[in-house]
């Protein structure tokens, strides 16, 4: 399997990742910095984990739905990702984690983003980056504002389909 195939299954079975499109900036971000330690929150079944595990990078992904975290796996081990998925509630698992990583990725259920922002950044090192999707959406216009305003971060929009933050700690 590619992930061309995977991304065309995902859409026809309703599964929400983000594309091919927003896959390649997360691509392009990953070969830029190289990064060895990748933090993902909101795994569905793996589409994006594979992009920025591709490289080798270890990756931490957490992911709230037991089913779909198995097909994850599955989708990992067909890609040679190395990847710990932990199963549960993302505000709370990720609590257990006491690593800091070069890249975090957010995409899980939008209320939830402001929440789980102080969290990311003592996780975060300085000069590594926060990427998180939808952030167009609705849901998410107090974390925008949050993150654009943040004195730890430097932030862009990248307006593409429902919009990517990308900010880098200072």
């Amino acid at each position: 399997m590619n992930l061309e195939k995977l991304e065309q299954e995902s859409i026809s079975r309703g599964i929400p990742i983000i594309g091919s499109e927003k896959g390649k900036v997360l691509e392009l971000f990953v070969n830029l910095l190289k990064p060895k330690k990748i933090l993902e929150i909101g795994t569905a079944n793996g589409y994006s984990g594979i992009i920025l595990g591709i490289q080798g990078a270890k990756l931490i992904t957490l992911e709230l739905d037991s089913k779909i975290a198995k097909e994850a796996e599955r989708n990992f081990q067909k890609f040679n990702i190395n990847a710990k998925i932990i199963i549960g509630d993302a505000l709370e698992t990720i609590k257990k984690i006491n690593e800091q990583f070069d890249l975090i990725f957010l995409d899980f259920y939008k209320k939830g983003y402001n929440k789980i922002l102080p969290t990311l950044l003592k996780l975060l090192k300085t000069k590594s980056v926060l990427i998180a999707d939808n952030i167009t959406f609705e849901g998410c216009q107090d974390f925008k504002k949050t993150i654009l305003n943040n004195p730890q971060l430097t932030t862009i929009i990248i307006p593409i389909k429902d919009g990517l933050a990308i900010s880098v700690k200072k």
